[in-house]
């Protein structure tokens, strides 16, 4: 059966900024080859533990309405939430 969901998200592209790092789980990596980040997203699974998940400058930080955090590439956020301004 198809369902039909409606949901209320907090979404900003992520730019790399220290103001942006401050605000969610990320860490950021620094080395000869350049700047890398990653979003630590919580487990379903195992309280306490959390999941690295690569994070590039231009994805969207969507925070859902129970404050979990995922990153989602633009053309598939655009594709959930059709809705948002481009």
């Amino acid at each position: 059966m198809i369902k039909t969901y409606t949901s209320t998200v907090k979404a900003e592209v992520f730019d790399g900024s220290d103001e942006m790092i401050s605000r969610y789980p990320i860490r950021h990596y620094s080395d000869d080859w350049g700047e890398s980040w990653s979003l630590e997203i919580p487990s379903r699974r195992i309280s306490g533990q959390s999941n690295p998940s690569n994070l590039l400058k231009g994805q969207y930080i969507v925070t859902n309405s129970n404050g979990r955090v995922v990153n989602v590439w633009p053309d598939d956020f655009y594709d959930l939430f059709p809705e948002a301004e481009k």
